[in-house]
């Protein structure tokens, strides 16, 4: 076709596009008089069977003399490839940009991202997984820490602290964090589902699948995945919670603990029923490993304020509250009562003295109230009080007259955990304080550990459920992932309690995957069997990594777990411990089913998310408000 030129002459009259009103300011278009257009038809190389057209519209809108000058605006390029349109919007827009580019190549970026993040997790995986050193610097100088990093192989403490910028490899990140919030582990396995899923998806678009096809068929994988692990699960005795724990803690700090963890487990489990919130772990850096200790209650790594503290206390009632306990608070929430206000909301409040006497009336008067706020506690016979923020001076000194040891800025997460457990409420402010909220405690006694400066408080004899470990190391930070694991066997139990299933691990649970998808690929038919045949390679990625970080051959390991798997053996798998192949069952690498079932769900809601986006648009800060 040969090319050809034109030139035309248009009058256009500027239409408002919507009545939707955009509340950040935009500037206002100029009235377009006469628009001189210029377009030509290029004819480039021709890709495949699809004949590609460009469009070159330079527009620049005369003003009539009045106006002062005139607008110029951006050339807009718009292009059409096989069928699809490409406009580079970047010229339209009044702030920001848009790639307005090829649509498969954002695809390809997001693929990219996604795998990234896979292989930055991928070596954790496993018995011998290897570790990484995550580290920052602290933000204000005033924290008072030096430069500060952490060596760990957890996949969702890593994913939670690397930033990154890519919108795509954060949406991967999420999938761990998801994982981790549900389930409680499982997230490296999460991660590497997602980022091969997108790997594969970017080769079948980039063959000339369309995205909305891929999706379609990661959608109809997930079903049939689901229908593999119900055929692999076995159900759960005690036996099986003991291959759980050793599983979870194998090849980590906090092996050698996994007998005893058993034995605790299994006390506080003696119900069948295992709540992972009513198991509190606590580390201190004190003494070594086999120190560790179960208690049937609660401990806290605080100290009493003030010069009352006991030893001992029994049959012992507390009190909870979230807020600060001062002085200051209590005019404050005095003020704002009176004033009509809740009492606990944040309020700011100035109060000028003039004299001296007023000063001494405004202090009187913080005394006062200061009485009034514990007087319910002592009418109550309140020993302990409990707050998750802090208590002023004055304060500590009144309760320590009336008898009423403190324990300040204590963590949230476990008062909510021992209010649960002791009949108590955890209260917004002491204000709403009524005897009914206080908490029974058949013990509290205190242990100093002086090597390292640190008290703890043990509550025991609840009336609840509810129980700790508190866990010994030489170092913090083998405290810390000694914690992390303990955490993991711990949600792992509760899981595999709760639905009473566990599936075969070391990838025999993935192998079975994805036998039973290239199964049942051809019976749906279409590209969408190739794209399950993909999710099914994908799923594979596990078995492989555990073959790869225990030091075997990858592709040996799954080429011969294929033909196990097809010969029937449904528990095959990698015994990374052993660096060999054989069955999970009887070796006692167990997984908790639900993991498997939310590593599948989790992983492809986000690939098939990620594959929806054609575009990013970046750069814009537009309030829109729903109002005509």
């Amino acid at each position: 076709m040969p090319s050809s030129s034109m030139s035309a002459m248009a009058i256009s009259t500027p239409r408002l596009a919507s009545s939707r009103q955009i509340a950040s300011p935009m500037p206002r278009l100029p009235p377009v008089t006469t628009a001189r257009v210029s377009c030509k038809s290029i004819l480039p190389s021709v890709r495949g069977d699809g004949y590609k057209s460009t469009v070159e519209a330079n527009v620049s809108p005369q003003q009539p003399q009045s106006s002062g000058g005139g607008t110029q605006y951006r050339a807009l390029t718009m292009s059409h490839d096989g069928g699809r349109t490409q406009t580079g919007v970047d010229g339209i827009m009044a702030e920001g940009q848009a790639t307005g580019a090829d649509r498969e190549s954002v695809v390809e970026a997001n693929a990219t991202a996604a795998a990234t993040v896979a292989d930055l997790v991928e070596t954790t995986l496993g018995p011998h997984g290897r570790d990484k050193i995550v580290y920052r610097k602290p933000e204000k100088e005033e924290e008072g820490l030096d430069d500060y990093f952490q060596v760990t192989n957890s996949g969702a403490y890593i994913l939670k602290k690397v930033p990154f910028e890519s919108p795509a490899a954060s949406m991967v990140a999420r999938v761990a964090a998801a994982q981790d919030d549900r389930h409680g582990d499982g997230t490296t396995t999460a991660t590497v589902y997602a980022g091969r899923m997108l790997e594969a998806a970017a080769d079948l678009i980039d063959r000339g699948f369309h995205p909305r096809t891929v999706i379609n068929g990661i959608d109809a994988a997930v079903p049939l995945a689901g229908d593999a692990i119900d055929e692999a699960a076995v159900p759960v005795d005690e036996d099986r919670i003991a291959d759980l724990v050793h599983t979870t803690l194998g090849g980590t700090v906090t092996e050698p603990l996994a007998d005893t963890l058993v034995a605790w487990l299994r006390d506080a489990a003696a119900d069948g029923h295992l709540d992972p919130d009513a198991v509190r772990t606590e580390s201190l850096r004190a003494g070594s490993l086999a120190d560790s200790e179960f208690v049937d209650g609660l401990v806290l790594k605080k100290s009493f304020a003030g010069n009352y503290v006991p030893e001992s206390l029994t049959d012992a009632t507390i009190a909870m509250t979230t807020q600060a306990v001062t002085a200051s608070q209590q005019v404050n929430d005095r003020i704002e009562s009176e004033a009509g206000a809740d009492a606990g909301t944040s309020q700011s409040l100035t109060i000028a003295a003039e004299t001296a006497d007023d000063l001494q009336r405004f202090t009187d008067r913080e005394r006062e109230l200061v009485e009034e706020s514990v007087r319910p506690l002592v009418d109550a016979g309140v020993d302990v009080l409990l707050a998750a923020n802090r208590v002023d001076e004055a304060t500590v000194a009144r309760l320590d007259r009336a008898g009423i040891a403190v324990v300040r800025n204590a963590d949230e997460a476990r008062l909510k955990a021992l209010a649960r457990a002791t009949g108590g409420t955890l209260l917004p402010h002491l204000g709403a304080f009524d005897p009914d909220d206080a908490g029974s405690v058949g013990s509290i006694t205190r242990r100093e550990y002086p090597e390292v400066e640190q008290e703890v408080v043990f509550f025991r004899d609840l009336p609840g459920d509810l129980a700790s470990v508190l866990l010994h190391g030489s170092t913090w930070m083998a405290g810390w992932e000694a914690k992390r694991n303990v955490n993991a066997a711990v949600a792992s139990v509760a899981s595999a309690l709760e639905t009473g299933q566990v599936v075969p691990g070391g990838g025999a649970a993935e192998m079975a995957i994805a036998q039973h998808l290239r199964d049942a690929a051809p019976g749906v038919g279409g590209r969408e069997s190739m794209v399950i045949e993909a999710v099914a390679d994908a799923v594979e990625a596990v078995p492989r990594l555990l073959a790869r970080n225990a030091g075997m051959d990858p592709t040996d390991a799954i080429l011969d777990l294929r033909t196990a798997h097809s010969r029937g053996e449904r528990d095959a798998g990698v015994l990374g411990l052993e660096r060999e192949l054989g069955s999970a069952l009887d070796a006692g690498v167990v997984e908790p089913a639900a993991f498997k079932r939310g590593s599948i769900h989790t992983a492809a809601g986000a690939a098939t998310t990620i594959l929806r986006i054609d575009d990013v648009i970046s750069g814009i800060d537009v309030t829109v408000s729903e109002s005509p």
